[in-house]
């Protein structure tokens, strides 16, 4: 591999048959979906109840997330690849969050590495799963608590697929993933993990399991515990 995704996007190397590849994670974005409703109806009113307005959307892709809670009256930044918030539906949605004045957004990772603002939640929904090189999602995962604020709930809620894997076929498996799309001439990633392997994983940063949220394969919710 050239680069981390810590850098850029982009993946470049050979898969085990010695077919280049060129994996681009912001391929991965669905810009047609619309908020996940489960999520949003969960977290709104467990903030309001508790006077939590703040929340940091990491990866968030076509703004779909951020555009709903902004309605909402949450106050938000959005972290995404410069190429990501370029891309036609995240323009339409940047125009939108622009006109709350609760709305920041921050390329990763130089504005992100840089910025100073502290959060209540996290949110990092499919997200992880799209990245092929393990220690990336260890780097995203411990750069992102850092930005917790102290005083806060230090809440990440979390989402990914589960089961799509059943599809996919053996020759095109990397790492511990799948690169598909070979036949276009820039390819993505994808990987899952089970319930438990995912929760392991967030331990390793004192992300303990508090709970899920509804509807999705993995909904879960993560808070950090200091001390452990």
């Amino acid at each position: 591999m050239s680069k981390l995704v810590w850098e850029n996007p982009i993946y470049r190397g050979k898969d085990k048959s010695g077919k280049n590849f060129t994996i681009d994670v912001t391929q991965s974005i669905s810009a047609g979906l619309s908020a996940n409703s489960n999520l949003v109806e969960h977290l709104v009113p467990w903030m309001k109840e508790r006077g939590f307005t703040r929340i940091l959307d990491f990866g968030a892709g076509a703004l779909r997330h951020t555009v709903a809670l902004l309605e909402k009256g949450m106050v938000i930044s959005a972290v995404e690849y410069k190429e990501a918030f370029s891309r036609p539906k995240a323009k339409i949605n940047m125009e939108k969050a622009r006109k709350y004045d609760g709305f920041t957004e921050l390329v990763w990772p130089e504005d992100f590495i840089k910025s100073t603002r502290k959060y209540d939640v996290i949110l990092l929904t499919f997200v992880l799963q799209v990245v092929p090189v393990k220690k990336d999602r260890g780097r995203i995962i411990g750069e992102l608590i850092k930005k917790f604020d102290r005083n806060g709930p230090k809440r990440l809620y979390y989402a990914s697929r589960h089961g799509v894997s059943r599809s996919l076929k053996d020759e095109d498996k990397y790492n511990d993933g799948w690169i598909q799309g070979y036949r276009n001439s820039t390819q993505t990633f994808y990987t899952e993990w089970g319930a438990a392997e995912t929760h392991e994983m967030m331990e390793k940063y004192k992300l303990m399991h508090a709970g899920n949220y509804g509807a999705s394969s993995q909904p879960f919710i993560y808070e950090l515990r200091s001390g452990l």
